[in-house]
């Protein structure tokens, strides 16, 4: 059996982990269900073992794929002298946002990457377990590749500790 969780500190203290069961049967998960609802309520019965732990990381991928957009996104309209609060009121607006987007914001805004939820150095971890779910498979890892670039680069620069969204460092450099 496997349960890898998704969320952060918070979600552990608010008890609102999403937990992703995996096991030989699916009633082997729902023996243990009553052990793992304390992590959360939201219990999900994903499959076979090993297949919690992939969408796992297909979900930790999009972690690192919406933080480096949105930092790319920020680094261009805090570059052009936009007003941040006129891009984010557009942005909540719209089908583009995603709640992520303001948890990391002031973070980015002041270059003040900690307390670390999710330190940059297992996001790093996890997509590099990701580029080895694309090898040899029919996925283009062509944007993992530029990932890892920018979480490398932030690794190198000191934020290994620091909350993952430090890889806005790598995508807008210091003035």
């Amino acid at each position: 059996m496997e349960a890898p969780v998704l969320g952060s500190v918070p979600n552990v203290q608010a008890k609102e982990l999403l937990v992703l069961g995996a096991a030989m049967e699916e009633s082997h998960f729902e023996k243990v269900k009553p052990v793992l609802s304390a992590f959360g309520e939201h219990l999900f019965f994903v499959g076979k073992v090993g297949q919690a732990a992939a969408l796992k990381l297909a979900l930790n991928q999009l972690i690192a794929s919406l933080t480096a957009a949105f930092s790319i996104s920020l680094g261009i309209v805090r570059q052009r002298g936009i007003k941040v609060e006129l891009f984010m009121d557009i942005l909540r607006k719209s089908a583009l946002y995603a709640p992520t987007f303001d948890k990391k914001l002031d973070k980015m805004l002041t270059r003040n990457f900690t307390p670390a939820n999710f330190p940059l150095k297992h996001l790093l971890k996890d997509m590099r377990l990701v580029k080895q779910e694309t090898q040899g498979d029919r996925l283009n890892s062509v944007m993992i590749d530029a990932l890892l670039d920018y979480l490398e680069e932030a690794l190198r620069s000191g934020y290994a500790e620091a909350d993952y969204s430090a890889i806005y460092q790598s995508i807008h450099r210091k003035e």
